[in-house]
Formats: C-alpha cells, sequence, structure tokens
C-alpha cells in the first residue's frame, strides 16, 4: 500500500466534496467505514477511488475512513431564500460579504445541544461504557497498567472533555441561514425582518450559493434535521445540523464555517453576480421602500430584478 504524501491542494479538497460519494472508476458507493483513496491517477487526475480501484492511483494523498455526513444533501436547483432588513442588506451588498453568526450569538438556546438536561445521565453512561471499551482495547497497551483506577481515571476525563467540548464548539462554529422553499414564506417575513416594512429577501439556489462562496471546502452546505430532543440525542460532531422539531416549518439549509480566529461572526466574500437570482420587497413595506431598494441596487450595480412579494397579488370571489 503507497504511503500517504498529505500534499493537499484546495483543488483536490474541493474536488473530494464534490465526489466523496462513490468511486470514481468503478461507481461503488461508499458506506460508512469502508476506505476512500484521494490522490492522482498517472494521468495527474484527481481521483478518489474504493480499496479495489485503489492501485489506479499514482498517488495516494490521503486515505480517509469513509463516513456519511450529518446533514442531508441539498439538489442544486433547489430555491434558497434570506430574508432580511434593509440595513443588513447594505452590508452585504456593500461589503459584498455573506455573514456568517456566531453559534453562541442565536436566540435558540438548543443551538449545538446534544439533547435535553433531563436525559445527560443516559448521555454520559454511554459515552463512559464507549470510553471504558477504548481505553482497553486501545493498541499498544500493556494489561499490567490497565488498573481499575487507571481505566476509571481516564473514563472520566474523556467524558469531562467531551461534555466541555461542547461550549467550545459553539464559540468555534459560524452559520449562515436559508430558508429552502420554491416560493416566497409569510412566516419567513415576520420571523427574520425585525420590521417587515422594511424588509427584504434575496432569491438564490444551493449551486449558486455553493459557487458564490468559491466552492469553499471548509464551508459545509446542508438540509437541518428536526428531531425531538426527548426522545433522542443529536450527535457528538454534528449537533448544528440539528433542531427541535418545533422549528420544522423554518425549512432550513445552513452554511456552517469553524474557525478559531474569529468570535461574534464572520463575513465570507462572496460573488453577488452568481449569489442573487432576484431581490423581493416585503409584502408590508411601502411604496417608497421599493424606490429605496431600487436606488442602493442601482448604486452598487447590482443588476437583478426587482420583484414585489407575490403576495401582494389582488384575489377575486
Amino acid at each position: 500500500m503507497q504511503e500517504m504524501t498529505h500534499r493537499h491542494t484546495r483543488e483536490l479538497d474541493v474536488f473530494y466534496n464534490e465526489h466523496r460519494d462513490a468511486c470514481t472508476n468503478c461507481g461503488r458507493r461508499f458506506q460508512n467505514g469502508m476506505c476512500a483513496h484521494l490522490g492522482y491517477d498517472a494521468e495527474r487526475n484527481p481521483v478518489v477511488l474504493c480499496d479495489d480501484c485503489a492501485y489506479l492511483l499514482s498517488e495516494t494523498v490521503v486515505r480517509y475512513h469513509w463516513m456519511e455526513p450529518e446533514y442531508e444533501k441539498v439538489s442544486p436547483e433547489s430555491k434558497l431564500w434570506r430574508y432580511m432588513d434593509l440595513s443588513k442588506f447594505l452590508s452585504m451588498i456593500g461589503k459584498k460579504t455573506l455573514y456568517f453568526a456566531s453559534a453562541e450569538s442565536f436566540e435558540d438556546i438548543f443551538e449545538g445541544a446534544k439533547g435535553t438536561l433531563e436525559r445527560k445521565e443516559k448521555w454520559d453512561a454511554f459515552y463512559l461504557d464507549f470510553f471504558r471499551e477504548a481505553i482497553q482495547t486501545a493498541p499498544g497497551m500493556k494489561p499490567e497498567d490497565l488498573t481499575d483506577e487507571y481505566i476509571e481515571e481516564n473514563t472520566t476525563r474523556l467524558l469531562s472533555e467531551l461534555n466541555a467540548s461542547g461550549n467550545i464548539q459553539r464559540k468555534h462554529t459560524f452559520i449562515s441561514c436559508w430558508h429552502c422553499n420554491e416560493s416566497e414564506s409569510e412566516a419567513m417575513w415576520k420571523l427574520y425582518s425585525t420590521n417587515v416594512n422594511n424588509a427584504l429577501a434575496i432569491q438564490t439556489t444551493y449551486q449558486q450559493l455553493y459557487e458564490a462562496l468559491d466552492k469553499d471546502p471548509a464551508i459545509k452546505i446542508g438540509k437541518v434535521k428536526y428531531i425531538d430532543f426527548s426522545k433522542r440525542f443529536s450527535s457528538v460532531n454534528g449537533s448544528f445540523w440539528y433542531k427541535r422539531k418545533a422549528f420544522e416549518h423554518e425549512r432550513e439549509v445552513r452554511a456552517i464555517i469553524t474557525s478559531h480566529q474569529a468570535h461574534s461572526g464572520i463575513e465570507k466574500a462572496v460573488d453577488l453576480e452568481k449569489l442573487i437570482s432576484a431581490v423581493y420587497i416585503s409584502p408590508y413595506a411601502p411604496k417608497w421602500f421599493e424606490d429605496v431598494v431600487r436606488d442602493v441596487m442601482q448604486k452598487y450595480e447590482l443588476n437583478k430584478p426587482l420583484y414585489y412579494s407575490e403576495m401582494l397579488k389582488t384575489p377575486f370571489y
């Protein structure tokens, strides 16, 4: 088996993100626990291969212990909406950035939660057993060193570190939230704009968002899963992809990035021409607001369609 070179490039990481589901040679779908070999073939084309096809590699950059992503994938053409106030719109198009808020700043106290406090004993019991087994079966451990005191001391330490990691993850996780829907949402107009009379929404697709962020391999984009925390837990490493069922109406797609340098939020450069399909004005906005938005778009040379909300159409009876 070839030695790994670990010569990562951005292009190779992007390739893996886009082709990680199956072997690029035989098409075999990867399953949890399988080995995925990332590197280059004889013609220096990037490839990700299964064990059976790994012989085709001329350079093995890295091998992954393949795992299914925590998030549900979004189809490229899925429509995404971001509802905002005029001030946030001005900031976005003026700076040409997309804001990722700190998970700590979200109103939902369950952001990044593993479960409810009343069920924490079950969580702790499971991981105590898990760590106890891992310590006793760790390669290279000498049986004479595995005293009961050693095992319990290190089991408790690992659980303590695991529990502490939850708050650390909240400090270093940054999120951009989107609503996935073929049409606009009246509820979203009211929920995600502090002044719905002066609100607007930008409409895009998953593919546009992905490309507008320059296919950054550090940013993961996927659907949120809505669960009953009274019956199950989220996950150790993917808790930010889970929310309570009470929020199911949000149909949220989020982009997530991890950073140990930022604090309150991150502004990522974004290609607005690629990102925005159209801009929609709140159905509750006065007529003068349309003129303001149009002037702002002209000032910043954002040549995209501007529409009033579909909810303003007149019915007949």
